[in-house]
């Protein structure tokens, strides 16, 4: 009878345990953010900054790994393939590419969007000894030959700054299928390449070639957004020079793979908004010369349907697409 009682008293008892092992709260313990990206770049600069902010406000160490291997497949990859339970996020940027090329099938349905939290205008860049003194110049050298230059993507070749590049280089009439456009391992290391003089151009961010463009190294010839920007007023637009009204360039996201539960959906919304809207935090990336955009987790998973559609149109028009001839 002893050991009847003994047993039917841990047996309720462990399925009174039960219940509050599942209720426990998210996070219970650190949190990994794949960043797509090598360390220094502004994907890596945006997730650090994340990072700390999402550290602070659920108490937990939130961890940046850096997966930029193959113009950021791997990272991508690896959020997609990751198990939904809150522990592994990422960082997203223009992605659509990567399907469209044959690089990687990932689409917007392998992912639980949470918030977008940046809008960058691409940059043209070239070395601060180029005869190029402004866009026009150089988008007139390669149009006449363009097989003589060398661009160099960064990462992948259909990634957000050559995209924004042959976008409007083909908007100019170049023939881009003939222009030499080279992968590598992100922009920072492209940058460098460009200031020893390695490549001719480099589209990114401006933020990203701040400190070569400051040491006067490199030179930026125009950004491809609506307005000059603050960080950088000595950068003209592309529409200032060439009346080509293009709005180009890379944007981040923070997501999660598919299936995340919709308790831990809305705390890391919530959390998205309250740092995105933050002012120091607002300060902070306008200092770094990164833009604020924000859209809640239903407006970017409509966002990212777009982009995936018209990026993919985009590539197969400028016959980049896996399968063109």
């Amino acid at each position: 009878m002893r050991h009847q009682i003994a047993k039917a008293f841990l047996v309720t008892a462990v399925i009174g345990i039960t219940p509050l092992s599942a209720m426990a709260e998210w996070p219970e313990r650190p949190v990994n953010i794949v960043v797509p990206s090598g360390a220094g770049g502004g994907t890596d600069q945006t997730g650090r900054m994340l990072a700390e902010r999402l550290q602070a406000r659920f108490g937990q160490p939130f961890n940046v790994v850096n997966q930029g291997q193959g113009g950021g497949v791997v990272g991508i990859s690896s959020i997609k393939n990751a198990n939904p339970d809150g522990y592994t996020l990422g960082v997203i940027f223009n992605f659509a590419h990567y399907a469209a090329m044959g690089q990687s099938d990932v689409n917007v349905e392998d992912f639980t969007p949470i918030a977008q939290y940046n809008f960058d205008p691409a940059g043209f860049q070239v070395r601060s000894d180029s005869e190029w003194e402004n866009i026009d110049q150089a988008l007139d050298a390669i149009k006449d030959a363009p097989g003589d230059y060398v661009i160099a993507c960064g990462g992948g070749c259909g990634g957000s700054w050559p995209m924004a590049a042959a976008t409007m280089m083909n908007e100019y009439g170049i023939d881009v299928s003939q222009v030499r456009f080279i992968s590598g391992q992100g922009a920072a290391a492209a940058l460098q390449d460009l200031a020893a003089g390695g490549v001719d151009v480099v589209p990114s961010s401006l933020p990203e070639a701040g400190p070569l463009i400051d040491s006067g190294r490199i030179k930026a010839l125009a950004v491809m957004g609506k307005e000059r920007l603050e960080a950088f007023p000595d950068v003209p637009t592309l529409q200032e020079t060439t009346d080509m009204e293009l709005e180009l360039g890379a944007w981040r996201g923070l997501i999660a793979p598919a299936g995340l539960p919709d308790d831990i959906v809305a705390e890391l919304e919530n959390a998205m908004d309250e740092i995105v809207h933050d002012d120091d935090w607002r300060q902070q990336m306008q200092d770094r010369g990164f833009g604020v955009q924000w859209r809640d987790s239903e407006a970017f998973n409509e966002f990212m349907l777009d982009q995936q559609s018209s990026v993919r149109d985009v590539i197969k028009t400028l016959g980049l697409a896996n399968g063109d001839s």
